[in-house]
């Protein structure tokens, strides 16, 4: 009795190049995926150091964002320093409020800053509940809105 092993191929060499071929793409395809998932890892990637400035779109208010720690999943705390920009006076007494979201994915939190000396603000216990990009917006409000300014972060 012959062994299944050992008996001729019933394809033709066109089938089994066909067949070669679909095994090398799917050697591919599962070879990216391997590298999409170290990605995740953020290996090679540089710590986003969670500082930004620049000024509100209304041109008032200059803002100077730094994260007190590295950024990473979890709770973070940024300190925001508001200057005017006319004067490059402290704004003092202000209410601002923070907005981060992360787009796509619906994680959203909003929290308002103390002011812990003049024209320093801080803004605890911010969540990035997982690897991405978060967008943070940044609103200096009094009676109505003072100026606002917006800034993304990368959380690996």
């Amino acid at each position: 009795m012959i062994e299944p092993r050992d008996r001729p191929s019933t394809r033709s060499p066109r089938e089994r190049r066909g067949a070669q071929a679909r095994r090398a793409a799917l050697a591919a395809v599962a070879a990216l995926a391997l590298l999409a998932l170290q990605g995740c890892g953020a290996e090679g990637w540089e710590q986003d150091p969670g500082k930004r400035q620049g000024s509100g779109v209304n041109g008032r208010i200059e803002f100077s964002v730094a994260s007190t720690t590295p950024l990473a999943v979890g709770a973070n705390t940024f300190h925001v320093r508001l200057t005017w920009l006319d004067s490059r006076k402290p704004v003092q007494r202000i209410k601002l409020r923070v907005y981060s979201t992360m787009l796509g994915m619906r994680h959203e939190s909003v929290h308002d800053a103390v002011e812990i000396e003049p024209g320093l603000y801080e803004v605890a216990d911010v969540p990035f509940s997982m690897t991405g990009t978060y967008d943070m917006q940044f609103r200096a409000l009094a009676a109505s809105l003072v100026d606002e300014a917006e800034f993304s972060f990368e959380v690996y």
